[in-house]
């Protein structure tokens, strides 16, 4: 009898609990590829890195209508910098990541060639590399 109401209450705790969400769709904006990748190498012990962070959400906000990719590659421990060099081969960047493997660097790469453009870091203001992507991506508007 014991289990019996045992297993009553439980079905009944299943029947009461509230519907899970299910996954769903999400709409994406925009369209085409990035012209350009900025690629942040970043730890969570790196003080550089910290302050990298409102600086870039300021570029991120002053470049947010251009083709431009954003992108972390996270170091912190060798979990996430596997994760890391994966997406880094992904995009087809990785020796640029292997030679400026230093945290608290921003990496400025042409997204068709894969070139290294330039290297920024917290010493940039905000202004100064909205300033450099705009120079980047006007002159590849031209070439």
């Amino acid at each position: 009898m014991l289990t019996q109401c045992v297993l009553t209450l439980t079905a009944l705790a299943f029947l009461l609990a509230p519907t899970p969400t299910l996954a769903g769709t999400v709409p994406v904006e925009g369209e085409g590829d990035p012209a350009l990748y900025v690629v942040k190498v970043h730890a969570d012990w790196c003080g550089s890195c910290k302050a990298l962070v409102p600086i870039l959400q300021e570029v991120r906000a002053g470049v947010a209508s251009q083709p431009v990719l954003f992108v972390e590659l996270d170091v912190t421990d060798s979990t996430l910098t596997a994760q890391a060099r994966l997406l880094a081969a992904a995009l087809d960047v990785e020796d640029h990541f292997k030679a400026n493997n230093k945290t608290g660097l921003v990496l400025l790469i042409n997204a068709q060639d894969h070139t290294l453009l330039e290297t920024v870091t917290k010493q940039n203001s905000a202004a100064e590399i909205v300033g450099k992507i705009e120079t980047h991506l006007a002159a590849q508007a031209t070439d």
